[in-house]
């Protein structure tokens, strides 16, 4: 895909890896709906910054916890833009609980944001574009969910599904548009944490020595939306940590 004068819709990015994809694609000439819940200021400068490189941003408020808030999103972006041309699915919930500490609430707000809100933006996508329009779709998965462990029980079955569901839109929208799903490992910090010392880490779980970054993660998510011959894929981002 030729990425100029395109429109994307990136969830969640006004902070961290969100930024990173909005502002990637913007070099590249891609006009921005910046989507934010809570970080309405740096979602403001997540726009003043794409702007910098000459393409159109707006941002565009919504808590995924509500359900009309997630319908009204595309709608509102359409305001602004005639058509949605590449969504990232990058907004998520991390709470930890094992499988028997999860507790309803718990459950609901991860599903509801990790899971129900991609597939309801994902069809909401497919239905605005234009039938002849190539379109692209990001998931933003995590790579730790090839290992099973229950210290984020709900967490990891939402990413889990979100690649399953990955591989089924990609199914099902061939041939305009493709779905792809981006693995990552670490990038940063943990939020609240982010005087960690993530060097120290990866000496000793990383098979390469060394973290990833926001940039890498937005390469590898340029490189997928690139891509006219790749769908249904999860591309791990990790360092080696999860083989």
């Amino acid at each position: 895909m030729e990425l100029k004068d395109k429109t994307a819709l990136v969830t969640g990015a006004g902070i961290r890896l969100g930024r990173a994809f909005a502002l990637a694609l913007a070099q590249e000439g891609v006009n921005l709906v910046v989507h934010y819940n809570r970080s309405a200021a740096p979602a403001e400068e997540t726009v003043r910054l794409a702007e910098a490189y000459g393409v159109k941003a707006v941002a565009v408020g919504a808590d995924f916890t509500d359900l009309p808030a997630i319908q009204s999103l595309l709608p509102q972006a359409l305001k602004h833009f005639d058509c949605i041309d590449i969504l990232i699915n990058n907004a998520a919930v991390y709470l930890k609980s094992t499988g028997l500490e999860t507790d309803l609430e718990t459950w609901e707000k991860q599903f509801r944001i990790n899971l129900q809100t991609p597939f309801l933006l994902t069809q909401a996508f497919a239905k605005q574009l234009p039938k002849d329009r190539p379109g692209r779709i990001i998931n933003i998965a995590d790579a730790q969910i090839r290992h099973l462990q229950p210290s984020h029980f709900a967490y990891r079955l939402t990413k889990i599904a979100l690649v399953e569901m990955t591989r089924m839109f990609a199914a099902e929208l061939a041939p305009n548009i493709t779905v792809n799903a981006l693995g990552l490992g670490i990038m940063l910090p943990l939020a609240g944490k982010e005087d960690a010392d993530l060097q120290a880490y990866a000496e000793k779980y990383v098979p390469l020595k060394r973290t990833g970054s926001p940039q890498i993660a937005a390469e590898n998510a340029l490189h997928l939306i690139k891509s006219d011959f790749t769908t249904g894929t999860f591309l791990r981002v990790d360092g080696g940590q999860y083989l």
